[in-house]
Parts: C-alpha cells; sequence; structure tokens
C-alpha cells in the first residue's frame, strides 16, 4: 500500500512564494520612501504658513515688525506666539527675510 500524505510545502513551492514577496517589495518600497518625503514637504510647507500667521499675530499685538530672524520659529516660540517650538521634518531652519518665512532644507 501507497500512502501519499504530504505535511507541508515543498522546496519549490516555498521559493516560488519567497521570490513573489521579493519582487513585491522591489516595487513598493520606492513608492513608500518617495511618499514620505513628499508628505515631509507638504509639512513644511503647512508650517511656513503657521509662521506667517504668527508673526501677523505678533505684529498685531506688538503693534511693530519683526526684523529679519535667524530661527524665526525658535523666536515666536519663545515670545509665546507658539505653543510649541516648529521643527523642519527635513532638517532644515526656518527664518525670515525682507517679511518672508522661507526653509533652508
Amino acid at each position: 500500500m501507497k500512502f501519499n500524505n504530504y505535511d507541508g510545502f515543498t522546496l519549490l513551492e516555498v521559493l516560488i512564494v519567497i521570490s513573489l514577496l521579493g519582487v513585491i517589495l522591489v516595487l513598493t518600497i520606492p513608492n513608500i520612501a518617495s511618499g514620505s518625503e513628499h508628505a515631509h514637504k507638504e509639512l513644511c510647507k503647512s508650517s511656513i504658513i503657521l509662521l506667517e500667521g504668527a508673526i501677523a499675530q505678533y505684529e498685531t499685538v506688538k503693534n511693530s515688525t519683526i526684523d529679519d530672524k535667524g530661527d524665526i520659529a525658535n523666536y515666536l516660540y519663545k515670545n509665546n506666539f507658539l505653543e510649541y517650538e516648529l521643527e523642519c521634518p527635513l532638517g532644515g531652519t526656518y527664518k525670515l527675510s525682507k517679511g518672508k518665512v522661507s526653509c533652508n532644507h
């Protein structure tokens, strides 16, 4: 009598699954990385808009303009016009120059 008991997968089946997973990873990892970078850039743009609003509030309350600052986020935070100090997700610094906020990332 011959029994055909298969208690697992064959080596060929395992290799096919592993190679398919490898192909899926190769296709998806670049998209995930670029999506993360895009999200960081958009967060930086949103922070600039927030800083411009805080500058307008500062100038209204203090009835004066802010001179060019090297780190405008830190300055506004220390003067209680931001609840927390904003940091660029890309490692840059927010600067105020000629009335415009920019980031040097």
